[in-house]
């Protein structure tokens, strides 16, 4: 019922469902890192501030983050665990969230998930993003959909379909 899933395991096509691509760019980004005895580097809190340009205009604008990090080697060959409060604004509404992701130094850079619930003019909306690469300027793909983000057990709540 407006879902097709394809035998061969490509894209899902659903006409409630907007996929997305773009890019965000954090310029000047230069956090104070603490150091453990053990070498073990933290940043918490650290007031981030990027711009997200994408081909869908509700999930473009300012990108803020509330961003935490705990890194095991050092910053240019290292590995570590992130996670942060988002918000992402533009003239529509807003978007609230949490992301949770990974870092791999030098190569791969940031892998981070972000589930945000859309307030505003996106109210009722829901948005996934996957941002990938290395800042100043990271990959962004995502997709837009009706409903709740899923909860921390994993269940979605979507609105019925009329039929």
């Amino acid at each position: 019922m407006g879902t097709e899933r394809p035998v061969d395991g490509g894209p899902v096509a659903d006409e409630a469902v907007a996929r997305v691509t773009g890019t965000r760019a954090c310029p000047g980004a230069n956090p104070d890192w603490t150091t453990d005895p053990d070498g073990t580097r933290h940043l918490r809190d650290y007031a981030l501030e990027c711009t997200d340009r994408t081909d869908d205009p509700r999930v473009s604008g300012t990108h803020t983050a509330s961003a935490n990090m705990d890194v095991w080697g050092t910053l240019d060959a290292g590995a570590g665990v992130q996670w942060a409060s988002v918000r992402l604004e533009n003239a529509g509404g807003a978007w609230d969230g949490r992301a949770m992701g990974v870092a791999s130094l030098p190569g791969r850079g940031d892998t981070i998930v972000i589930w945000y619930k859309g307030t505003g003019g996106y109210a009722g909306l829901s948005y996934f993003e996957l941002i990938t690469g290395s800042p100043p300027t990271s990959k962004i793909q995502g997709q837009i959909f009706p409903g709740d983000p899923p909860d921390a057990v994993g269940r979605v709540t979507r609105p019925r379909l009329r039929t």
